[in-house]
């Protein structure tokens, strides 16, 4: 007896085999009657060629104009190879890449494949780029180690300055001879969070009756949220551990330029944020803080609930800035801010005690962030792009700028 479902079977086949582009041999049938779906001999190998790992990480990844394709089952089909052989060769290439936002992403990666495959004596591929430049490899070792450089980081840190030779890489090779041990002792735990990102947890926030009186985010000027203009930043305030002294640090976020400015308050009141801004204001000026600041996006918290003294120059007593609140609970409204406060807990670690970390090494902190390149800012520096938005004509006063 003939399966009932050979008639639809059959015109499945041959729907498939388009959609996927492959070759069918119409005529044999299995022991249920269906018609088979034969694969043309596309010369299988034993191991993977430099051009079939390609093939897959196009397809596997929907790059180059290849359908995003995830089924090991199908993959196989279209490469002539078994599911499992794809898993293995999957598991052998898959890489996390860190985004700009510090977060990960798990993709494909030919090149990291062929070179684990070469390392373990399989198919031979290309030669390393990098071939004896140990000028390089110190150099990269250095900014990874010493300064926390992501590989995208020392590419622009070297496009921005100098190249220590004449070998010239790109940051997916970085991350893949980094991955394959190719650079002496350097490792995956020496990178940016440790190859890995963690979901931070947000803290509990007190929220203050002013808030509520307080212009809403949703009333913030179109150049701020489409940060088309410089001078709206986000702020925050970065806690110590429980049972640890009141000393916080305020948080301020440029979101255009992600040009970071950190400071140390005593506690974490209105009072003490206040008299910070006032501090920062007096050092460059009530005109050129007019210009940089045009409007402060803060959370609920209490400690931004003097809404007038905000907003208030201390020396004019004219408004100095426009003061808005986030929703409740809505801490990716400020997602600059909050990512910044997780790059500054790398350096002061969830629990610590702010107070043991002097005003000198949170401006360390501040100036790091600042000369760091950022993939957002096509490999400018925050210090750069908001020297780029002031113009020649302009430059940042002595207690913003870098200092190397």
């Amino acid at each position: 007896m003939k399966c009932t479902g050979k008639k639809q079977e059959d015109e499945k086949v041959p729907r498939a085999s388009a959609t996927l582009g492959l070759p069918q041999l119409n005529g044999s049938e299995d022991t249920m009657g269906r018609t088979k779906l034969i694969i043309e001999n596309r010369g299988r190998h034993t191991h993977f060629t430099w051009e079939q790992r390609l093939q897959l990480q196009y397809h596997h990844n929907g790059t180059n104009g290849y359908q995003k394709i995830r089924s090991p089952l199908v993959l196989g089909t279209l490469l002539g190879k078994h599911e499992s052989t794809i898993r293995r060769e999957l598991n052998r290439g898959m890489v996390e890449h860190l985004r700009s936002d510090l977060g990960t992403v798990r993709e494909y990666n030919a090149e990291y494949a062929q070179l684990d495959a070469k390392l373990k004596g399989g198919a031979k591929g290309p030669d390393l780029k990098l071939g004896h430049d140990w000028a390089l490899v110190e150099e990269v070792t250095r900014l990874v180690r010493d300064k926390g450089y992501s590989p995208y980081a020392v590419i622009a840190e070297f496009n921005n300055t100098h190249w220590p030779s004449g070998t010239r890489i790109c940051e997916k090779t970085l991350y893949n001879y980094i991955q394959a041990g190719y650079l002496g002792d350097l490792t995956e735990k020496d990178l940016l969070l440790g190859g890995k990102r963690r979901k931070a947890k947000g803290e509990p926030k007190r929220h203050s009756r002013a808030a509520a009186a307080a212009k809403s985010i949703s009333k913030r000027p179109q150049e701020a949220e489409d940060r088309s203009e410089f001078g709206h930043w986000e702020a925050d305030t970065v806690v110590g551990g429980t049972g640890s002294s009141p000393t916080c640090l305020l948080t301020l976020t440029e979101r255009k330029t992600r040009f970071e400015i950190t400071r140390r308050i005593d506690s974490r009141t209105a009072r003490a944020v206040k008299e910070e801004l006032d501090v920062i204001e007096r050092q460059i000026g009530p005109t050129f803080f007019r210009l940089l600041f045009r409007t402060v996006t803060g959370d609920n918290g209490g400690e931004f609930a003097d809404i007038a003294g905000l907003e208030q120059s201390v020396r004019s007593l004219q408004q100095r800035l426009v003061l808005y609140f986030a929703h409740p609970y809505s801490s990716f409204e400020r997602g600059t801010n909050e990512n910044h406060n997780g790059i500054i807990r790398r350096f002061i670690p969830k629990g610590s005690d702010i107070a043991d970390y002097s005003k000198r090494k949170v401006r360390t902190i501040q100036d790091w962030m600042n000369a760091y390149p950022r993939k957002i800012l096509q490999g400018m520096t925050p210090s750069m792009a908001l020297q780029a938005e002031l113009g020649p004509e302009l430059r940042l006063p002595k207690i913003l700028e870098v200092k190397r």
